[in-house]
């Protein structure tokens, strides 16, 4: 029974089984891929979220997303730009079915004036009006129709048009569809959460300078204490100061007033803070997953089965 069960091992999944092993499964990459994220793989507290550095002159959304103030104002910019690019074309696309529109009507009015002149002056029977009017209608309805279209042209432009589409089969060479757009948005949205953003929103961070003896680069303007990622910071509208929030709690929010300005609950965001590599302090953001519905072909394993060869495990192999 040992040799048996020895035998069994070293054979399974050698004559064309379908079952997958564990490791088989991982190495072609079926279902979601999950990977954990060190240290090194996310940013500080007063890193840039376009940039991915050290933020120079640094400025914050009401979200307490950090960024550059030359890196959010080129994004805002070109979405901008984009937004007038998608408005362009959405409005060209409303004076062509505009154009469609009167056209058809004007058909339609053409086959009406001419039923009634056949059938007041050259005695046509109501049914072959009404069959008249009814092609009139089909004509009209035919030149929208990018199907039909293609029905009228000549026999003679297909010719011509067959010599360009050698490779018929190839994406590039078939028809595409006219996807309707609908009335693009001209408002721009924060690259870190996707909410709404104007540039009159962006709050200017005035961070205190820390000694380099302390081995930071800013510190709390009251306590004298150097920032670090898991420093939980606010910062406040009036001046722009970034503090620790104990010390708002504790300093500033009894009597509502810092250097003389008066500092409210909606004067005060917290910012978001750097990454530590601690699953209780990050808030889940240590693990990246990924869905991968394809994992056959990627070439880190063969496929098993008849005519297939037995299992490789793992490797870069190819059964062609």
């Amino acid at each position: 029974m040992g040799r048996g069960g020895q035998r069994h091992s070293k054979n399974a999944g050698v004559m064309g089984s379908e079952a997958l092993t564990y490791s088989e499964k991982r190495k072609l990459g079926y279902g979601t891929v999950t990977e954990r994220l060190g240290k090194d793989s996310q940013g500080n507290f007063d890193d840039c979220a376009l940039t991915l550095q050290p933020a120079k002159d640094p400025v914050c959304t009401p979200d307490g997303i950090v960024y550059s103030r030359e890196a959010i104002l080129e994004n805002l910019l070109e979405q901008r730009k984009a937004n007038k690019r998608k408005l362009a074309a959405w409005e060209a696309q409303q004076a062509e079915e505009q154009r469609q529109a009167d056209e058809k009507a004007r058909l339609q009015a053409e086959a009406r004036l001419v039923s009634f002149d056949r059938q007041n002056h050259m005695g046509a029977s109501d049914s072959t009006v009404n069959k008249l009017q009814s092609a009139f209608k089909q004509t009209a309805d035919h030149m929208h129709d990018d199907k039909m279209a293609k029905s009228v042209v000549s026999i003679q432009e297909n010719k011509e048009r067959m010599k360009e589409l050698k490779s018929f089969w190839h994406p590039s060479q078939t028809p595409q569809a006219r996807g309707a757009l609908n009335k693009p948005s001209m408002d721009t949205l924060c690259p870190g959460t996707g909410r709404k953003l104007r540039l009159k929103d962006l709050i200017q961070l005035n961070f205190t300078r820390a000694p380099p003896e302390d081995g930071g680069r800013y510190m709390d303007p009251v306590t004298r204490t150097t920032f670090t990622n898991t420093s939980k910071l606010v910062v406040l509208k009036p001046g722009g100061v970034v503090m620790l929030q104990e010390t708002y709690e504790k300093c500033v929010k009894p009597d509502g007033k810092y250097e003389g300005k008066e500092v409210t609950k909606k004067d005060v965001i917290q910012l978001r803070h750097g990454g530590t590599g601690f699953c209780a302090r990050d808030e889940g953001k240590v693990e990246a997953k990924r869905h991968c519905p394809l994992g056959p072909g990627n070439g880190l394993a063969d496929l098993r089965g008849q005519h297939q060869g037995p299992r490789s495990h793992g490797g870069l192999q190819f059964w062609n």
